[in-house]
């Protein structure tokens, strides 16, 4: 029942259908005989003339400022604070448990990746071998450094 002038296809049977409904609705006439398409249309012309009914109960704007009442007396408590030290051993255990998976599959199926990853990146060169020591070096030096840092701190707070 849209009566904007734009490009669009419009079904003059289903147009004028619609509007007898919606005329015979308001009228509160019975529905034009031997028109079913308006008798279908009238249908939700009905539907839409009949206001939903209220799914609220009588007294539910009483019980919400009631229960409104009652949560402002109660004391206000806050939330938990989350146990870091559970997150800790959570993830120390998932570490474990990845570390694991992974021994299991380098034992598993190591000799036949393995070789190939070696030859690509050439670690039978002394190059590769001062590569691969400089590497630890380096991370061995930045978990000294963060263990140390830690003392530090713990020391300083106590």
């Amino acid at each position: 029942m849209n009566t904007h002038d734009h490009d669009i296809d419009i079904d003059e049977r289903e147009w004028q259908a619609q509007e007898r409904a919606l005329q015979d609705a308001r009228r509160g006439a019975p529905a034009t005989p031997g028109d079913p398409l308006a008798a279908r249309y009238r249908k939700v012309a009905d539907a839409l003339r009949v206001p939903p009914a209220d799914l609220l109960p009588a007294d539910f704007a009483e019980r919400v400022a009631r229960q409104a009442q009652v949560n402002a007396r109660a004391p206000a408590t806050a939330p938990a604070e989350p146990d870091p030290r559970f997150e800790i051993d959570l993830m120390r255990a998932v570490l474990a448990v990845f570390g694991l998976a992974s021994a299991v599959v380098v034992a598993m199926y190591g000799q036949q990746w393995l070789p190939p990853i070696l030859q690509l990146l050439h670690l039978d060169s002394a190059v590769a071998v001062n590569w691969t020591l400089a590497l630890a070096a380096c991370l061995g030096a930045t978990w000294a450094t963060e263990q140390l840092r830690r003392h530090k701190v713990r020391t300083h707070a106590a």
